[in-house]
């Protein structure tokens, strides 16, 4: 299209050129009532004149007498000459004898060239303007033309990347501001070992620049807090979400679980699906947010508060549980693999329950990851064939659920399998939970009052030291129901807890064994 408009307005220049380089001519024929034929002309040197004289005789009806007066620029004077050349000015006659024989001082002659060179002069600037005002028009329809392909090109572009975006986010892949880069994190130990310092291209990565999600959600209202955050009910693009923000002091564990969502694309129905990170300033400082899936009905905790819950309700509570934790612990070698992950702080708060009473896992921020090094690096370095990678963190997990081994500090911070045992500990008093909120009879509702683990003997908030003396010292565990010795699935059910909670880590049985037990219950 542009080459055409283009080829357009050459074609157009040229034409008006040409027709401006054409010598301009007036013509004026003076007729009487008919031509006629045998009339005598006059009849110039330059011309065929009858037997060499000044004269010369029309004998068809088309012929007619003309003569031409030359202007000359150089002084003005009107010359009388045959010959093609410009501002001539040409009669043709045939009404009489000698009619072309004209003085060239007459009055008429005189002012028809005056009126010659000014039209000639208006006829060239009406043409000249012509000729601008098209070219104008066409200029104007180019530049048209390439705004609004521009404008298109670029709102096309502007709608793709928005909708990209909007997709990858509900599709829980999208950190809006971090980069997709791997993130190098300093291997280190467990809460027992000194905290490393990290490195310098962690350190850069602390202070991210704050992207756009924040400003995207509208916070509707609180549904819970705890220790280390807030958790708000938000609307983002018309769907409702969970927005948990935490302050500036909490970086650490919020930057490892943003990392962890990101960089692994954590995909599976019992692990909170992961939507986006921001971070913002407010008046209590830094704010740092993570937006997840939203379920109506809150975490295990407050779902057991206040329900009870039948048999097979219980069942797919545990079971999807178990499965969540197994997919966390275990490694997926693949183009879309994950490393295996210890979660570090499995309790009922950190549980979502779904619409379908099905369960998934949340809160990934001390969650610690598993490297396995392949062979060049095993020979080069001499090191263990798997290293922990934790981030330094000031929080130590839920005391209340803390294993034996964190209590009494005989844990192995250099072992994996030993934080997979912490979190299967934690899973037996999560079964605890739920088990005493299960009605033994669909009819009859004989569940226990909720009651967290150890409430028995223990204040709401007991010390480290407090809990040491409790697990380690007396080794108390929470208690069986009475009304469980009745029914075999609960007796079984409790018999598991009993394992997951053993004093010896080893002795635990793994998240796959209990998947398989519940799902078999699943299937009766």
């Amino acid at each position: 299209m542009i080459k055409k408009t283009l080829l357009l307005i050459i074609v157009i220049s040229v034409t008006a050129i040409n027709e401006e380089n054409h010598d301009y001519i007036v013509s004026i024929l003076v007729d009487g009532t008919q031509q006629k034929t045998n009339i005598a002309c006059l009849c110039t040197d330059d011309e065929q004149c009858d037997s060499n004289t000044q004269t010369c005789r029309l004998t068809d009806p088309d012929h007619v007498c003309y003569e031409t007066w030359t202007k000359e620029n150089s002084d003005n004077s009107i010359h009388l000459m045959a010959g093609n050349k410009t501002d001539r000015f040409i009669i043709c006659c045939s009404d009489k004898n000698y009619c072309n024989d004209r003085d060239q001082f007459a009055s008429d002659i005189r002012e028809t060239f005056s009126g010659t060179k000014k039209a000639k002069t208006d006829y060239f600037s009406k043409r000249l303007m012509i000729i601008i005002i098209i070219l104008s028009i066409l200029l104007f329809i180019v530049i048209f033309v390439f705004i609004a392909i521009h404008i298109k090109r670029k709102r096309n572009s502007s709608n793709y990347s928005n909708e990209t975006k909007q997709s990858n986010r509900k599709l829980g892949i999208l950190a809006s501001y971090l980069s997709g880069s791997k993130h190098s994190i300093p291997n280190g130990n467990s809460d027992s070992n000194p905290d490393q310092t990290p490195s310098k291209s962690d350190e850069s990565r602390l202070l991210l620049s704050p992207g756009s999600f924040a400003t995207e959600v509208a916070l509707e209202k609180k549904i819970g807090v705890g220790a280390y955050g807030t958790v708000y009910r938000g609307i983002w693009h018309k769907d409702p979400i969970a927005v948990k923000i935490r302050l500036s002091h909490e970086e650490y564990s919020w930057r490892r679980e943003v990392q962890i969502y990101e960089e692994f694309h954590l995909n599976h129905q019992n692990i909170v699906r992961y939507i986006a990170a921001d971070h913002i300033d407010s008046s209590n400082g830094m704010e740092l947010w993570i937006g997840t899936e939203y379920h109506e009905n809150g975490s295990v905790y407050d779902y057991l508060l206040n329900h009870t819950i039948t048999v097979p309700i219980m069942i797919t509570m545990m079971y999807t549980i178990a499965d969540g934790l197994f997919y966390l612990h275990k490694s997926i070698v693949a183009t879309n693999g994950k490393p295996a992950l210890a979660h570090r702080d499995i309790k009922t708060k950190n549980i979502l329950v779904k619409d379908d009473l099905s369960c998934c896992i949340a809160d990934l921020g001390l969650a610690v990851r598993e490297v396995r090094l392949n062979s060049n690096e095993l020979r080069n370095n001499n090191r263990e064939p798997t290293v922990i990678d934790i981030t330094p963190n000031r929080r130590v997990g839920t005391i209340r659920y803390m294993a034996p081994e964190i209590l009494d500090r005989s844990f192995n911070g250099l072992s994996f399998e030993s934080y997979k045992a912490t979190d299967l500990y934690a899973l037996g008093l999560v079964y605890w939970e739920i088990l005493r909120r299960c009605q033994t009879k669909p009819e009859e509702n004989d569940a226990d009052v909720y009651q967290i683990p150890y409430a028995d003997v223990l204040p709401n908030n007991p010390t480290f030291e407090q809990m040491q003396e409790v697990v380690c010292m007396r080794k108390i565990r929470p208690p069986p129901s009475p009304r469980w010795e009745n029914h075999s699935i609960f007796r079984s059910i409790f018999g598991s807890c009993k394992e997951l909670w053993a004093e010896n880590p080893a002795c635990r049985p793994s998240s796959c064994v209990i998947k398989e037990q519940l799902r078999n219950y699943r299937s009766q």
